[in-house]
């Protein structure tokens, strides 16, 4: 036989045999149970979702806006919103701002920071909540508890020095109590409070985005104060950040950028 056949019938004897082992001996296609929200959290498990979100955005914003803003030539203040003070809000006043986008919310979340040693008056932990912080500073870890005095459940979470900033404001401010702050020091707690011992799947979702939303107004007004800068050259504001130089990121680029980096921690509360 012609040697042209022969190679062509062993060809199509491979093919064959081939085509017949792939749909006879092809694996079984896995089936994945995925992981499905709960129906139900406990106020504390809510708690560990939105603070972890409130850590990484505050972190963003600390170290990626405050502290290379500083080395760029921006400049931030506790009284940022007063017309004479051309800068941005520090972190504390980022929290706060943001917290009282909260409570204008219907959803009865609470936030503050506190402290044994504030700046302001105010944020002083008293009572149920003083004896339970002292407990954190000792171990760092975050606590849970109801508080009879104003009958709601709460969460507190270490709020720690993260960077230089965060010390040099708190030493030199002459309403600070203490004055020999360091880096990594425990400074106060991160306080979330909510009159109900657990929440919905839907509560929670509405927790998560009342607290993200709440950033993203208060980022806006900063942005809106920086336009009305004239003593200080107004800082480009578009897709660039601070470590790129004198630039702030747009109110879209700074959303995003948060939705990114908590979407995560979000999913994993979310899931099972």
């Amino acid at each position: 036989m012609n040697r042209k056949y022969i190679f062509i019938a062993i060809l199509m004897l491979c093919f064959i045999t081939l085509n017949v082992y792939l749909f006879s001996s092809a694996p079984v296609p896995l089936k994945v149970d995925l992981p499905k929200e709960k129906s139900t959290y406990s106020i504390a498990d809510a708690f560990r979702i939105i603070a972890r979100v409130n850590s990484i955005a505050r972190s963003l914003y600390t170290r990626n806006i405050v502290n290379t803003g500083l080395e760029v030539g921006l400049s931030f203040d506790e009284n940022w919103q007063d017309n004479e003070i051309e800068a941005g809000p520090l972190p504390a006043q980022i929290l706060r701002e943001t917290s009282a986008f909260i409570e204008k919310s219907p959803l009865g979340l609470g936030l503050y920071l506190g402290s044994d040693f504030p700046i302001s008056a105010p944020n002083l932990f008293k009572e149920m909540q003083a004896e339970n912080f002292q407990e954190l500073r000792k171990d760092g870890k975050p606590k849970f508890f109801y508080d009879v005095s104003s009958k709601r459940y709460v969460g507190m979470f270490p709020d720690i020095a993260i960077s230089g900033a965060c010390v040099k404001c708190h030493n030199e401010n002459k309403n600070s109590p203490k004055k020999d702050w360091v880096l990594n020091d425990i400074m106060g707690a991160t306080t979330w409070t909510y009159p109900g011992d657990s929440i919905n799947t839907k509560e929670l979702k509405d927790m998560i985005n009342v607290y993200l939303n709440g950033l993203d107004n208060t980022y806006k007004r900063y942005l809106e104060k920086v336009k009305t800068f004239k003593k200080i050259k107004v800082p480009s504001i578009g897709k660039m950040w601070p470590s790129q130089g004198y630039y702030l990121p747009d109110a879209p680029e700074y959303a995003d950028t948060i939705y990114k980096l908590t979407s995560y921690e979000i999913a994993k509360g979310l899931l099972k």
